[in-house]
């Protein structure tokens, strides 16, 4: 069932996109006060919106799964909104399948970005010092190929530097994610950088 999701926006055609795309589409024009089973979308060219560095920011999102949209992203303020707290990240005017992908990623309690944002995150994450290896659980070949996609390469660069297929990067990928009891590559970058 698609949650409540309350829409905080003045662009009139953005609202009818979004009402176009899910049921329970409410526009929000007065001050944050809905419940933890809702979900916020929040238009960042909203008037007057706090910069994402104020501590509101913490508690709204501590209640209610947030995602915010730009008619014009960028990663920069992408970076500052998920840092923020933010669910996601993504363009106001996606389209319809993928803003769906992006409400059954935040229904299921995961975070959504876009590519060149996520591989942003992957390089800072990975300038954290590391402390015990969190992978020892894992095969040598599953570690190889874990560091490797926590760098931010894809299955194929993967294949390619490990001189196999890409139907075995998947294999080991998913032995890891089964073994480190994760669902995906973002957390898999956490783990390899000891953070979760």
């Amino acid at each position: 069932m698609t949650p409540a999701i309350y829409f905080y926006t003045t662009d009139s055609g953005l609202l009818r996109h979004w009402q176009a795309t899910f049921d329970h589409v409410e526009p929000v024009a007065q001050e944050w006060s809905h419940s933890s089973d809702s979900i916020a979308v929040v238009d960042s060219q909203y008037p007057d919106l706090p910069a994402w560095d104020n501590p509101i920011w913490a508690r709204r999102m501590a209640h209610q799964r947030t995602i915010i949209v730009n008619t014009n992203p960028n990663d920069e303020e992408g970076y500052a909104a998920l840092l923020a707290g933010a669910a996601a990240y993504c363009h106001a005017a996606a389209p319809k399948e993928l803003l769906q992908q992006v409400l059954s990623a935040v229904n299921s309690g995961e975070i959504w970005a876009g590519r060149s944002l996520v591989m942003r995150l992957l390089k800072a994450v990975n300038h954290l010092p590391s402390k015990i290896d969190p992978l020892l659980t894992l095969s040598e070949r599953e570690r190889e190929v874990a560091y490797l996609a926590a760098r931010g390469q894809s299955n194929k660069e993967i294949a390619r530097t490990l001189n196999i297929t890409e139907r075995t990067i998947k294999a080991h990928l998913s032995a890891c994610f089964e073994k480190l009891n994760i669902s995906d590559r973002v957390q898999l970058t956490l783990k390899v950088n000891g953070i979760s």
